[in-house]
């Protein structure tokens, strides 16, 4: 859904030619699933009703101002949201809009975006795995991100006082750098940077990721910890499936410690939808963390009643290695708009 005008003060922050063009679209995804929760070393199982099955639910707005000779103003706001409590964020820290704030440029030369930017390290575990942006069911994601399975990459999955530009791109390459400034004084180490690069054509994906963090959630101590990750990740559409791979390492600087994670999967389609199958593994070596091997598998189907509207079901095994198995049940529903 579309509307005319954009709000009167960013109208003139971004104010261009008299005629430029203008738009606002409104958006979001909103997930609910229900079933049955339960993570290896997670204590009991538990009947839930929960947001956030395939994709975090959040909602937004952003828009542009063509300010002419291919030149665009663009902005956007995003939130996260508890659809099973009606409340606002992923946790009752998280800000009113955590997941994209910024204003920016859009042109020939790129796309340059200042605010708080969600994280390129994200979007490339999603593009990587049948299970896309879920990090409560896909195991790759449940891996790397979520609290409940040990998460290993350290950092947010959206970064706050950013700036980061993406390439055009050329050949079927872009690039995408961001930059998280800590804002603190000069000679504290609190900057997270990050660089992605992505190959898309035709049936095949494939993206590398390199990521220093200092700031964010999971750092023992800020301006004193540092972890670097390494990621990379494609698929290849075959028509019949398409398959999917990936391998990370998270290294952390000052506390000791080492998670690798590699990851399998595939997506068939199959009548009005399509059979999901994933596995991950995580090793994690050192201190502090005790040496384990944590192994998550998913098998899920969904059914698409439109473009924007659809039914799933997965059914997801865990199992850290010094634990009993976790087994999760669940049917959901996710409606883009």
């Amino acid at each position: 859904m579309k509307f005319p005008g954009i709000p009167a003060a960013l109208a003139l922050l971004l104010s261009g030619a008299a005629s430029a063009q203008s738009s606002v679209q409104v958006y979001g995804v909103l997930d609910m699933w229900a079933g049955r929760s339960e993570t290896s070393a997670g204590g009991p199982a538990s009947s839930v009703v929960n947001s956030g099955g395939l994709q975090t639910s959040y909602w937004g707005f952003g828009g542009a101002e063509d300010l002419g000779t291919g030149l665009k103003a663009i902005f956007a706001v995003e939130g996260y949201l508890l659809l099973d409590t009606g409340t606002g964020g992923r946790t009752p820290t998280d800000a009113l809009f955590a997941r994209n704030a910024y204003i920016g440029l859009q042109g020939a030369a790129g796309e340059l975006k200042i605010g708080r930017v969600l994280n390129p390290l994200f979007v490339a575990t999603a593009q990587s795995n049948p299970f896309g942006g879920s990090i409560r069911l896909a195991p790759l994601l449940a891996q790397v991100w979520s609290i409940p399975m040990g998460r290993t990459v350290y950092g947010d999955t959206s970064w706050d006082n950013a700036v980061a530009y993406t390439t055009p791109v050329a050949g079927g390459f872009k690039l995408a750098s961001i930059i998280g400034l800590g804002e603190t004084r000069s000679g504290t180490r609190t900057n997270n940077l990050g660089a992605t690069a992505t190959f898309e054509r035709g049936p095949w994906m494939a993206t590398l990721t390199a990521q220093r963090v200092r700031v964010g959630p999971g750092l023992a101590t800020v301006g004193e910890s540092e972890q670097r990750t390494y990621f990379a990740g494609g698929s290849y559409n075959a028509g019949a499936a398409k398959l999917f791979a990936s391998w990370n390492t998270a290294v952390n600087q000052v506390e000791p410690g080492r998670g690798r994670t590699a990851q399998a999967g595939v997506a068939v389609p199959a009548g009005p939808g399509s059979i999901l199958l994933s596995w991950a593994q995580t090793r994690n070596s050192g201190a502090p963390v005790a040496d384990t091997r944590r192994d998550t598998g998913a098998l899920g189907y969904q059914y698409f009643l439109s473009k924007r509207t659809e039914l799933y079901a997965v059914f997801q095994n865990d199992k850290l290695s010094s634990a009993s198995l976790g087994k999760t049940y669940a049917l959901g529903m996710r409606l883009k708009f």
